[in-house]
Order: structure tokens, then C-alpha cells, then sequence
């Protein structure tokens, strides 16, 4: 398994929740900046919104929210 694509902001506090769960639990995450032109293009072609990260992308599908992106990561990888 790919490891998932996590769009986020580098600065947002609720990102960091995230990020560092994954951290913690030694989880692999493709992580991009939406405030990279790129990225933010990819995400708005998988028909995200940059003000409402964070998104993970697993290839089939797109998670919104921490609560969420959390919920996805503890079923996945925990």
C-alpha cells in the first residue's frame, strides 16, 4: 500500500494534530503544502478545498476533517 497523500498547511494548528498523531504511531504520510501552487492545484483536481484541510488521499478516495483523516488513519493503520 501506497502510503496516503495528506494536503495541508504547514502552519495550521489542526494540521499539526494530525501530522503528529502519525508521527507518533509511525505512520508514513506523502505530505503537501497546499500553499505550493502544486499541491494545491492536485487538491483542487480531486475536488478539495484549500480552507477546509486537512485531506487525505488514498488513491481512491478523499478524507476531510482531523476528526475524520484521524477516524481513517486509526482503522487503516492501527
Amino acid at each position: 500500500m501506497e502510503k496516503p497523500i495528506l494536503y495541508y498547511w504547514a502552519p495550521c494548528p489542526t494540521c499539526s494534530v494530525l501530522t503528529h498523531f502519525a508521527e507518533e504511531h509511525g505512520i508514513e504520510l506523502d505530505k503537501r503544502d497546499v500553499e505550493q501552487e502544486a499541491p494545491y492545484q492536485e487538491l483542487l483536481e480531486l475536488d478539495g478545498n484549500a480552507d477546509l484541510i486537512p485531506y487525505l488521499w488514498d488513491g481512491e478516495r478523499l478524507v476531510n476533517g482531523n476528526d475524520e483523516c484521524l477516524a481513517y488513519l486509526r482503522e487503516k493503520y492501527l
